[in-house]
């Protein structure tokens, strides 16, 4: 079967699978929802959402790329867990106070119902911009990593490669944390969707102590990071690794769209689905 053929019959599934969301979601009684929105365990969400989020491209796409590049240049265990751990913690720092930023603009808005339209419409078009990467990659409008800031990113990356064989340990460390913050500042608009959906639903359950919040937040950053580390774990223990495929890319982004798609329809539709 031709990948065309393979990937035009998935998109046909996707598609019948989000009708038929659509239209339950549209027909369920109003009681019922309620009823099946409050049993929807936050924690069990939580960690649905962070870890559809975990597997995200663009940062896979850094470190795969820079640990395949360290692996090339030196057989130090502790130094590649030294840079690939440094990445993760910058990453869930900065992506933990990204989210509380979320977090607090959806509290001082209040969950209300065109926020709540505007949120669910803005979930539909991003998910179909991510599905669309399967057929037509970086082609159109796209959240993926700017190419005006690939040569760049490859350039930290190089050097950080470059100080793993001379370089003292804390410079390392100094280095691969710049990196982790350049990386999460242009891979915003790769990034925003999920945690955008996310705080506004989380705001949308009334959690009566505020500091409950910011503990829900600290649990979906430690799940999303947990891919990356996987990846360091194995790349580090194996002394093998590539950077992450087109093929690879394409098939995350479209997951990952499709399910911000069904976020979006449940939020527009019927958003006591999820509790709020």
């Amino acid at each position: 079967m031709k990948e065309n053929t393979k990937k035009l019959i998935i998109a046909t599934v996707t598609v019948a699978i989000l009708a038929a969301c659509y239209i339950t979601a549209k027909r369920v009684p109003q009681n019922y929802v309620q009823e099946l929105g409050s049993r929807l365990s936050l924690p069990v969400f939580t960690f649905f959402v962070a870890i559809v989020d975990g597997f995200n491209p663009c940062n896979m796409f850094v470190l795969t790329l820079l640990l395949s590049l360290i692996l090339s240049t030196s057989e130090s265990r502790k130094r590649i867990y030294a840079v690939g751990y440094t990445f993760i913690v910058v990453v869930y720092i900065f992506y933990f106070l990204f989210m509380a930023l979320w977090l607090n603009i959806m509290l001082y808005i209040g969950f209300v119902k065109p926020l709540r339209i505007a949120i669910a419409s803005i979930a539909i078009i991003a998910g179909i911009i991510n599905c669309k990467e399967m057929f037509f990659y970086r082609r159109g409008v796209t959240l993926m990593l700017s190419e005006r800031f690939v040569a760049p990113l490859k350039r930290r990356i190089g050097y950080v490669a470059r100080m793993v064989k001379t370089g003292s340990m804390p410079a390392l460390i100094a280095a691969s944390a710049t990196l982790a913050v350049f990386s999460s500042l242009v891979e915003l608009p790769c990034t925003s969707g999920f945690p955008m959906i996310y705080t506004s639903i989380l705001t949308g359950r009334f959690i009566e102590n505020s500091f409950t919040y910011y503990v829900y937040l600290l649990f979906y950053n430690l799940v999303y990071v947990i891919p990356l580390g996987v990846i360091i774990a194995v790349m580090g223990y194996t002394f093998k690794g590539k950077k992450i495929s087109k093929e690879t890319m394409e098939i995350i982004k479209f997951v990952g769209g499709a399910i911000m798609l069904l976020l979006g329809i449940v939020l527009l539709v019927n958003p006591g689905l999820v509790g709020v």
